[in-house]
């Protein structure tokens, strides 16, 4: 199995309004071309557990995501590694779903998880629309979203390399 170093991760159902905030964000990060060649970039979307091997493989581990924090639209959240837990979940659209805790249990489960995870959230204004794109208002956090990632990659890479 190859390791991967550093994977960016936007996830998210596009067909939900805020909820398509993680892949929007890949979405720029990937025409905008700032990602350095050694980062994998990734649109998740909702793949659950099909994201296992993903976060198996990486050594550190960048997650875009619309969380209700229970704050205004469109604020951006930063949490990193134990903070995580408890407050992050995709809100499972049916029993048969899984949310993003889950795959990190699971990698856990295994003893492949990475050495760091940092999760950018918005709270979204408005996921229960279906077909729905951004609201306005998260789609305006976009870039200070990719401005935080690319600070968070830059002091990953002045730590230097994960082992």
């Amino acid at each position: 199995m190859m390791t991967v170093t550093v994977t960016v991760l936007g996830i998210g159902n596009r067909l939900w309004a805020d909820e398509g905030f993680g892949p929007s964000v890949i979405d720029r990060l990937m025409a905008e071309g700032v990602l350095p060649a050694e980062v994998e970039a990734l649109d998740g979307g909702t793949l659950g557990l099909y994201l296992l091997p993903c976060i198996q493989q990486a050594r550190r581990l960048l997650v875009f995501d619309a969380v209700d924090f229970g704050h205004a639209p469109g604020e951006i959240v930063v949490l990193r590694d134990g903070e995580i837990p408890a407050f992050f979940g995709q809100r499972p659209l049916s029993l048969h779903q899984t949310g993003f805790t889950d795959v990190l249990a699971a990698a856990e489960l295994t003893g492949a998880v990475p050495d760091m995870i940092t999760l950018i959230g918005v709270q979204p204004e408005s996921i229960d629309e279906w077909g729905g794109s951004l609201t306005h208002t998260v789609a305006a956090a976009i870039p200070h979203a990719i401005a935080l990632g690319l600070a968070e990659l830059s002091a990953w890479q002045t730590e230097g390399k994960p082992q």
